[in-house]
């Protein structure tokens, strides 16, 4: 199977590796990171599933923590999209915080619709400043667990 086919072709079920061989380094990295956060600060299960969205087609990875959202990740060959969906009540102190996250990242926000009380915001990860900011959008919209070590999970 062609690298090129695999995030489109919903006849061949990827695995995390697949997902993660996927995207090219330095993306590759960022990737790798976002899920080990996710997994260790929610200690959240990940599901890959296929969309059939116009938006966004093809295979991605859901995080879920007790039946809520905390994002969604698409993979690309030079860098990977994460969807955040905050609330709208959010939205003035992110808004005050603005400031600190890179300028394609408060665009993004800027311009994000709102849609039954929530913004969707995909945030194209392309280097490690819109890492950070995607991990502080998402410790915003769900406060990590307090409790020490956490086991991580990878149940695709």
């Amino acid at each position: 199977m062609s690298k090129m086919d695999l995030i489109l072709d919903a006849g061949y079920v990827p695995e995390m590796d697949d997902l993660t061989e996927y995207i090219n380094q330095p993306a590759r990295e960022l990737w790798i990171d976002l899920n080990m956060f996710i997994q260790q600060k929610y200690n959240a299960r990940s599901k890959i599933t296929y969309s059939k969205c116009s938006g966004k087609p093809g295979w991605n990875l859901k995080y879920q923590k007790s039946g809520k959202s905390i994002c969604t990740l698409y993979p690309e060959k030079n860098r990977f999209i994460a969807l955040v969906v905050i609330t709208i009540d959010l939205l003035p102190y992110i808004e005050g915080i603005s400031y600190e996250f890179e300028a394609g990242v408060r665009e993004t926000i800027k311009n994000a619709k709102p849609f039954n009380g929530t913004l969707w915001l995909m945030l194209a990860i392309e280097n490690t400043a819109i890492l950070e900011n995607v991990k502080q959008l998402l410790i915003i919209k769900q406060p990590a667990q307090k409790s020490g070590k956490q086991k991580i999970r990878s149940d695709g």
